[in-house]
């Protein structure tokens, strides 16, 4: 027989020294060929009417209300509360989402906090190794927990405490000593004094008391953790509903409205009067023009002489 040698010029993915196998794992195929006539697609598909909105101010603002009919008032209040809700908590959900992802991804990955608060550096003494060392606050241990923290001490140059600030936590990380924290100080004047007294040559404005009074959702000593969970908002304004505008906009080309009641006595007594009333005067109008002329009908005819 006549053998050609193959042609190593026509090679796209394969090699000369390609063994079987690999041929194999590509089904001996050199190139797949893909044409796609995206025009066949749409004009099979395409609608016979597109719309298209949008607005760049949030997820909320963007939402369209869509009704067959027009809504009633009370449904319409319900549903728009309902929006809301939903809207209040998927907005929630995602903000606490995130925040605990961030502060799960920062423990697990045992990241040193910038002011060292959660693990230390250090070198053995006989020679120039550095090696880390978990803090302790208490009887927690940085390393295995996240949330370790006590209340914030102010000391003085030796290390003596002077003053313990109420409701002010450090810990591992400032943010989980944030979180547990509260503000219950900053409504108390004297707590207030008692750190400025401290910070004199760091520390000089004029600070106000919070206004308990003006606590709808919160207490004094509600944490900052508290605070969050409800995105810092103190009551949320109930949505204002401009029905008008609203009808307007969806109003039907015709309405009918009809009522039915149940006749009282006295509308039927006068409407039977009435009925017989009126009868008895067409009967007057009536029966002597038929009698008369039942008459003439029953006269006899003279014959004519």
């Amino acid at each position: 027989m006549n053998l050609t040698t193959l042609d190593a010029s026509l090679l796209l993915r394969f090699r000369t020294n390609s063994t079987i196998q690999e041929l194999v794992d590509e089904l001996m195929v050199e190139e797949w060929n893909n044409a796609t006539i995206y025009d066949g697609y749409y004009n099979e598909c395409q609608p016979s009417k597109c719309s298209y909105s949008y607005q760049g101010k949030n997820d909320f603002y963007s939402s369209q209300y869509i009704s067959a009919f027009v809504t009633p008032l009370q449904v319409l209040n319900l549903q728009t509360q309902a929006f809301v809700s939903q809207f209040i908590s998927s907005m929630t959900n995602d903000y606490l989402l995130s925040l605990l992802t961030i502060k799960t991804t920062t423990q697990s990955n045992s990241l040193f906090s910038g002011q060292l608060t959660n693990y230390g550096l250090d070198t053995l003494s006989n020679n120039n190794d550095v090696y880390s060392y978990s803090a302790r606050y208490g009887n927690c241990s940085c390393a295995s927990s996240a949330t370790c923290a006590y209340e914030s001490p102010i000391y003085d140059p030796s290390d003596n405490v002077l003053f313990t600030v109420p409701g002010i936590y450090i810990g591992c990380y400032i943010i989980e000593a944030l979180l547990q924290s509260n503000l219950q100080c900053f409504y108390n004047e004297t707590c207030i004094n008692k750190i400025q007294s401290y910070f004199t040559y760091y520390l000089s404005m004029n600070l106000t008391t919070l206004d308990a009074s003006l606590l709808i959702g919160f207490y004094m000593n509600s944490t900052i953790q508290d605070l969050v969970d409800n995105l810092m908002v103190e009551e949320w304004n109930p949505p204002i509903i401009i029905y008008d505008g609203y009808y307007n906009e969806c109003r039907p080309s015709k309405c009918s409205y009809s009522y039915e009641t149940k006749n009282g006595a006295i509308y039927i007594i006068t409407t039977v009067i009435g009925l017989v009333g009126g009868l008895i005067t067409v009967l007057k109008l009536i029966v002597p023009r038929v009698v008369k002329l039942m008459r003439r009908k029953k006269e006899p005819t003279r014959p004519e002489t």
